[in-house]
């Protein structure tokens, strides 16, 4: 179905929600357009209660993006042609400060404690690009308190990870005769696998720079994580893609 087909019709407010954590180089803007099938950016909305009435105000570009590191994690984004999702973006750890992850955790324990389903945060996709030798700085914040919400780390440009593997064996010449891509396994689990412990799951992602890249796993990954009723709530928000959702739901089940 094509990105500009009318907006996909779902039940009335239900929607799944997710917090997309890390860096912002990390590519978490290309993993949303990609599970959305989009190339359009993301809307972003404030949210302001009044009285008990909620008011949604689309926020301008260049209000959102004014100040690197600078947000309101609580500003919803959403892709007009996939309204069933509700991302929030931490924009965060620019400077690795304490208060950043402060303002994550404070938004995680407010989120998980909402009476609704659809107002709950449902998950947490931690990206950690790979394409630098920072591994800690990223991984780190998964050790906190946050775990309230199923976390997911979703490392991120894989691919740039294989080419700098691949660069370092050529250049020793002690090394040109080791495997590759036994050697990207080695690092991956030491480097990365051996700090994220036994609680998250993972995902590797490639190529999300790609208009017609996919992100079936992370997807698959997400629905794992999840209890019954949030299974549901996810199926039944992001309907364009309930059969094929349902189909790897009962697979992996």
């Amino acid at each position: 179905m094509s990105t500009q087909t009318a907006a996909r019709r779902r039940l009335p407010n239900v929607r799944f929600r997710v917090l997309i954590a890390g860096r912002a180089n990390a590519g978490k803007t290309s993993i949303l357009q990609r599970v959305c099938d989009t190339t359009e950016s993301p809307k972003t909305y404030r949210v302001t209660v009044v009285k008990g009435k909620e008011t949604r105000t689309e926020v301008p570009v260049n209000c959102v993006f004014s100040q690197r590191g600078q947000h309101d994690i609580s500003d919803e984004l959403e892709f007009t042609n996939h309204m069933g999702y509700v991302f929030h973006d931490s924009r965060g750890f620019e400077c690795g400060t304490t208060s950043e992850l402060k303002i994550i955790q404070d938004f995680v324990h407010d989120r998980s404690q909402r009476k609704r389903l659809r107002e709950r945060l449902h998950a947490i996709w931690y990206c950690i690009p790979m394409d630098d030798q920072r591994p800690g700085l990223d991984i780190a914040p998964l050790d906190s308190d946050a775990h309230q919400v199923p976390v997911i780390a979703v490392f991120t440009k894989f691919e740039a990870f294989r080419h700098n593997i691949q660069l370092d064996l050529e250049d020793d010449d002690q090394m040109q005769q080791v495997n590759p891509q036994d050697e990207c396994e080695r690092i991956f689990k030491a480097e990365y696998l051996g700090r994220l412990g036994k609680g998250p799951k993972f995902v590797r992602l490639e190529g999300m720079d790609k208009s017609d890249a996919r992100c079936e796993n992370l997807i698959g990954t997400t629905l794992e994580v999840l209890d019954p009723a949030t299974v549901a709530l996810m199926l039944l928000a992001v309907q364009v893609q309930n059969l094929e959702l349902s189909v790897q739901y009962v697979v992996r089940r």
